[in-house]
């Protein structure tokens, strides 16, 4: 599905299954030090037929961004070395033709110190909490990337 036709996918239902094509043209960067959790992510994107590149840390995550540029950003709030307010920080230091308006979706298992009212302010356009659940990943994406 075209981001500029999200429709399919808004009008299913919670437990339908996401269609393969609905994230198709879509390059998503996770950044995420949990294998588990990133391989998840990674696992349900590509299924919905997003472009998926990965990093392990903020600091890779930042690095990628001199090699891709992505549509829009998962990342971990809590990370060893650099946390994920470090790197939404850093990234909105970037001009935007390196990345610096892009949309950042925090995903974190620490909802009661790391929840949206100190994500959102921080710099993310999203907030999910960990497991993250596919179908609303999926539906954020697309709503976030959608041109107009």
């Amino acid at each position: 599905m075209p981001r500029s036709q999200p429709g399919a996918l808004a009008r299913m239902g919670r437990h339908d299954p996401l269609p393969g094509d609905a994230l198709a043209g879509i390059h998503v960067l996770i950044i995420d030090d949990d294998p588990e959790a990133r391989d998840l992510i990674r696992t349900v994107l590509r299924y919905c037929g997003a472009l998926v590149s990965v990093a392990t840390g903020a600091g890779e995550g930042l690095d990628t961004l001199q090699r891709v540029l992505p549509d829009l950003i998962v990342c971990d709030i809590a990370m060893p070395q650099h946390d994920g307010y470090w790197f939404v920080r850093s990234l909105r230091a970037l001009p935007a033709e390196r990345g610096g308006s892009l949309p950042v979706i925090a995903i974190t298992a620490h909802g009661a110190s790391h929840g949206p009212d100190r994500t959102l302010p921080a710099g993310f356009q999203a907030h999910l909490r960990k497991p993250v659940d596919p179908w609303e990943l999926c539906r954020i994406v697309i709503a976030m990337t959608r041109k107009s």
